[in-house]
């Protein structure tokens, strides 16, 4: 196994825990009525970004195909995912300082997290 390869399948490892961290945050935070924390999401979104920018640039330099446009799709959603963690947590952390009822914002929440799937399954599905 090559050096570039280990450093491919550590991005990779690294994106899937990206991912695991929005997804996971969203499944275990949607039965919440309130008091949501978006920090994971956003981590999350940070991650999955970064190595997966890292693993097209692997692919690029061992010669390996890359799909343009499902990259390109796969980054728009991506970044509505980090925008909607951002906003999430701006807002909340606003909320919290007001003892504000933060309910309203859950469609944010749902947002991230059904987008976050739809990435998996265009990085699934998607030949």
């Amino acid at each position: 196994m090559s050096t570039l390869d280990i450093v491919r399948y550590s991005l990779l490892f690294a994106h899937i825990v990206g991912l695991s961290a929005i997804i996971g945050s969203y499944i275990l935070q949607m039965p919440w009525k309130r008091n949501f924390d978006f920090l994971p999401l956003v981590i999350g979104a940070i991650v999955a970004i970064i190595t997966g920018c890292g693993l097209i640039a692997t692919r690029e330099v061992g010669g390996l195909g890359v799909d343009q446009l499902k990259m390109i799709v796969k980054l728009g959603l991506a970044l509505v995912v980090g925008a909607l963690s951002m906003i999430g947590l701006l807002r909340s952390r606003r909320l919290g300082r007001a003892d504000a009822d933060d309910s309203g914002l859950k469609p944010l929440l749902l947002g991230a997290g059904m987008i976050a799937m739809a990435n998996v399954i265009v990085a699934l599905f998607w030949r």
